[in-house]
């Protein structure tokens, strides 16, 4: 049995590596993330969980970020000043282990002397397959998601639960605000990107003790090109751990947990209209990101989580500002509710 188990761990992780070192192949052909589909007790906020919805179930998601900028002189007097995101989020369980997203943006850019852009962003669809790996009966291999994983039920200390996910979106967003002096902004203070773009991700959960739940994703997002240019792909990787503080199954609260994530963000350089990379643009970040999650009945949780940027290596930085890894932090606020 504990042989078992030890190849268990070993599959676990070839699957993970061969994952990532696949997505740092990809890099060079891949900045703004999709949404998190982490919901409910003991889930992070940023990270994904793997958890599926259950068949016939629904999920309702809004997500609110607020983002300022730090101010440079390089940049003056037109510094990018703050971004505000609402992401509004919608799910559906075909199956115990398959459930497809519908997320809708809406994107507040403020420049200084510049003026306000927004509007709606681009329309995006998540697709997610969860399955696990069981050691109370030895090497099973992978199995799809039954019943008893579908949210609300009891997380077993058993299983290492993953789940993978694939997404695009379609350019339905603004790409054509003008600021104050009647010029059009430039791509990246337009709430939608023009073009397609494409995510694949993995996730993979597991509680190590019945009050503490350790949580990792890792996902590629692409862009395609557009007129304009083409942003720079994407590349994260995250891991977070949840500890219960409070549980009462019938109260009003139900379920409390303190969250930390530790976010890392990985930028390809931004293209422009000419297909030339621009030198001052992309670079990685590292993200460390304390939080709470709030359970309420077992049907709605509320999430608060602070970003704060702890570590980057921006290609050209001082020539930089607005962009990742140049917030003062990035407050993020959810609330999900699962029928």
């Amino acid at each position: 049995m504990l042989a078992g188990k030890r190849h268990h761990r070993y599959f676990v992780c070839f699957i993970f590596f061969i994952f990532i070192f696949i997505i740092h192949l990809q890099s060079s052909f891949a900045h703004h993330g999709g949404v998190s589909t982490a919901f409910g007790p003991g889930a992070p906020i940023e990270t994904a969980s793997p958890l599926a919805l259950g068949k016939g179930n629904f999920l309702l998601f809004e997500k609110f970020e607020y983002v300022p900028f730090e101010h440079r002189d390089h940049a003056e007097p037109e510094n990018i000043d703050t971004f505000t995101f609402f992401n509004t989020l919608v799910g559906y369980g075909f199956t115990d282990a398959l459930s497809v997203y519908a997320t809708l943006p809406v994107a507040i850019k403020d420049q200084d002397n510049l003026g306000m852009s927004s509007g709606l962003g681009d329309l995006g669809f998540i697709v997610q397959y969860g399955f696990k790996i069981g050691e109370r009966d030895g090497i099973r291999g992978l199995y799809s998601y039954g019943p008893e994983d579908s949210y609300g039920e009891e997380y077993s200390t058993d299983d290492i639960k993953m789940s993978l996910l694939a997404g695009f979106t379609v350019p339905s967003g603004t790409t054509s605000n003008r600021n104050d002096k009647g010029n059009t902004f430039d791509m990246g203070m337009q709430p939608g990107f023009g073009a397609p773009s494409f995510n694949f991700g993995f996730a993979a959960s597991k509680m190590i003790f019945p009050q503490f739940t350790l949580t990792g994703d890792t996902s590629l997002t692409t862009f395609t090109e557009h007129n304009d240019g083409k942003p720079g792909n994407e590349i994260r990787f995250n891991v977070a751990g949840g500890y219960e503080i409070y549980e009462k199954e019938n109260g009003f609260l139900s379920r409390l947990d303190i969250i930390a994530e530790s976010n890392m963000l990985h930028l390809t350089k931004d293209e422009n209209e000419d297909r030339e990379k621009e030198d001052d643009t992309g670079g990685t970040i590292l993200y460390f990101s304390p939080g709470l999650r709030a359970t309420f009945s077992k049907y709605v949780s509320v999430g608060v989580l602070i970003k704060l940027p702890t570590w980057k290596d921006l290609n050209n930085e001082s020539d930089q500002q607005g962009a990742e890894g140049l917030e003062e932090y990035r407050a993020i606020v959810t609330c999900s509710i699962s029928f």
